[in-house]
């Protein structure tokens, strides 16, 4: 069921599309209810009493999403979403260099323990930047929303948006490695020791 939520939460803009081309706001609001509520009854059982406290922000955004408009019969309602959800995102990161260690550092940490102390400022650079990846998008999204066409919303949120994500991981890993000359066990490290040998520099994860 996770696999299918995270499939549903990546092609949103394109099932977004589809479903205002097709059927209108109304419906699509009233069969995502439907669908909302099937998994909710579904899982709630299975839930902890934690899962549900985390659940229910989202949940709420999402229900009054759908009932404001099923309400005005607006499908624009629904273009606002992807800004939510980046602007929770960006809450998230930017919580983590006030209080640290900065999420990016987390994450890291779950994969290599081992990881030096010296690398946390470095980290906390890559939580900021993505902090600004999604203030950009938000702005960019809200525009979207508001003033452009709903295919150029799609375009945007569907693939471009996914596109710059990619950059910036490929770029950070490609940086990362150059910086500190360091395996990280994944597909690129044989590609990038060869385009970029190790040097005397670097040291341990």
């Amino acid at each position: 069921m996770r696999v299918v939520i995270a499939v549903v939460g990546l092609a949103y803009p394109l099932l977004i599309y589809a479903g205002l081309v097709l059927v209108g706001p109304r419906t699509l609001a009233a069969v995502a209810a439907v669908v909302l509520l099937a998994h909710a009854a579904s899982g709630w059982r299975r839930w902890r009493r934690d899962d549900l406290a985390r659940a229910a922000v989202p949940v709420l955004l999402v229900a009054v999403v759908l009932a404001v408009a099923a309400a005005i019969d607006d499908g624009r309602i629904f273009l606002f979403v992807p800004a939510l959800v980046n602007g929770a995102m960006l809450i998230a990161f930017a919580r983590t260099l006030v209080r640290g260690p900065s999420i990016v550092e987390t994450f890291a940490r779950l994969r290599h323990p081992e990881l030096l102390p010296s690398r946390a400022p470095y980290l906390r650079a890559v939580t900021a930047v993505w902090c600004g990846f999604f203030a950009v998008n938000i702005a960019v999204s809200l525009a979207l929303a508001v003033h452009g066409s709903l295919a150029t919303w799609t375009l945007y949120n569907g693939l471009i948006a996914y596109l710059i994500v990619g950059l910036l991981l490929g770029a950070e890993r490609v940086y990362r490695y150059w910086r500190f000359r360091g395996s990280y066990g994944d597909l690129l490290d044989p590609v990038l020791r060869r385009v970029l040998p190790p040097g005397t520099a670097g040291g341990g994860r």
